[in-house]
């Protein structure tokens, strides 16, 4: 059998058995460069350890510890004061306050899953309380979190960045404005949603400036993460990798120092927790290298690169066809091995058709985003349904219907891909 055929065949084989991907990834590579003698077994140890030695990928640990050290230190609740001031008043309010809510600490966290969870418990179950439909309520706070890797800092920028070779930066601040239009247009449909069904409204008008003076109080030094992000990586002041690290300190600094709602002998549970996730996630990359490795010495993305151009030189409908791959992968499989195997077979054929790095890795961290609500690998739906003990079939129907805006945002970036890219061009023009 072709060795890329025995590849993608054992690949297979593994998951239809329950194993978990990064394994499937592993052992197929394994089991072809076994049976393939021009291949020494030394290279999967050399691959995997270059793949993980890389200064870009130590952003990771510290962005997945400060959105834990935050989320232990009940930030969440903090934002909700700001929240309610701003679109409490709207009908269907408390829904509004979550997708703000899940904005903002989207700017805190770059973790989809830990802010699944934090908004499960502070929301789900005051919307049932005030009428909400269960389902609706589930559905919003899982579509909320799923910003949380698409607004920067997130997690699969970096690793999208380190395995394309762009610009870190550049990525982050580029997903900051789809984020945000994803978070409008998510309050929109629930707005509709809400006249639909009487959902109420938090206050009868808007509570004023000094009801949002009051939030911003509170929101002010959690929000200085995003800021200090951005910020520094804009002014040039440190890397992606560094800020990653000073917003660990400074999420440390304002949760025991300032609000002292994070207690010292909490923190091995939150350094072990982090310590534990980073662990899965550069495993995940380690087997996932090898597994590219192999297809790129099988010479798969330049095949597929001659074969897309001798049908094809548009680039709407490559990004098209990335977005349909990349939703199906995400439906499946986890965003970081989807990215490390699937990037380098893709930025050949987009480099050919002059689509911007910065644009092609937009859309396909987006479209994963939106992989972490189809079921059955949808980890936001998943956690907000086990957090709420709510039956995850009885959430679908209302949840496409949710995913409609974010999808509609996927699609508006790839035809027009100044949504992408005009932020960073204005703040990083020498990036872009």
């Amino acid at each position: 059998m072709n060795p890329v055929a025995t590849l993608f065949v054992a690949f297979s084989v593994l998951i239809s058995t329950g194993a978990p991907i990064t394994v499937a990834l592993g052992l197929s590579s394994l089991l072809v460069m076994v049976l393939d003698p021009n291949i020494p077994l030394w290279i999967a140890i050399q691959r995997s350890y270059n793949a993980v030695d890389n200064f870009v990928l130590l952003a990771i640990p510290f962005f997945i510890l400060s959105g834990s050290i935050m989320n232990e230190g009940g930030i969440t609740r903090r934002l909700m004061k700001l929240a309610m001031a701003l679109v409490g008043h709207i009908k269907g309010g408390l829904a509004h306050v979550t997708v703000v809510v899940g904005m903002i600490f989207a700017g805190i966290s770059g973790s989809s899953t830990a802010e699944a969870a934090a908004l499960s418990t502070v929301f789900i179950p005051p919307m049932w309380e005030r009428g909400y439909r269960k389902n609706f309520a589930v559905a919003i706070t899982a579509c909320a979190s799923s910003l949380g890797v698409i607004i920067p800092p997130s997690i699969l920028v970096v690793i999208y960045a380190a395995v394309a070779n762009i610009s870190v930066g550049a990525l982050l601040i580029a997903q900051a404005l789809p984020g945000v239009l994803m978070g409008f247009s998510l309050m929109a449909f629930a707005y509709v949603i809400a006249l639909m069904y009487d959902y109420p409204r938090e206050s009868e008008h808007w509570l004023g400036f000094r009801a949002l003076l009051d939030g911003l109080k509170e929101a002010i030094l959690p929000a200085g993460v995003p800021i200090i992000i951005i910020g520094g990586i804009v002014g040039g002041v440190f890397t992606a990798t560094e800020s990653a690290v000073i917003a660990t300190v400074y999420a440390l600094f304002i949760t025991i120092g300032v609000y002292r709602s994070l207690k010292v002998d909490r923190l091995v549970k939150v350094f072990s927790e982090a310590g534990h996730l980073t662990a899965v996630i550069l495993f995940c990359v380690a087997a996932a290298s090898i597994f590219g490795w192999l297809l790129a010495f099988y010479r798969v993305p330049d095949n597929l690169t001659a074969w897309f151009l001798q049908h094809s030189t548009s680039p709407t409908v490559f990004i098209l066809l990335v977005i349909l791959l990349f939703s199906i992968l995400g439906t499946f499989m986890d965003a970081v091995p989807a990215i490390i195997v699937f990037t380098p077979m893709i930025l050949p054929i987009g480099k050919a058709l002059g689509v911007h790095p910065i644009h092609l890795g937009a859309i396909v961290v987006m479209t994963m985003a939106m992989g972490l609500l189809t079921l059955p690998y949808g980890l936001c739906v998943l956690i907000a349904c086990a957090v709420s003990k709510f039956p995850v079939s009885k959430v679908l129907g209302i949840l496409y219907i949710l995913m409609i805006p974010i999808f509609i945002i996927i699609l508006l970036c790839a035809f027009f891909p100044s949504i992408v890219l005009i932020v960073p061009r204005i703040l990083v023009p020498r990036w872009v």
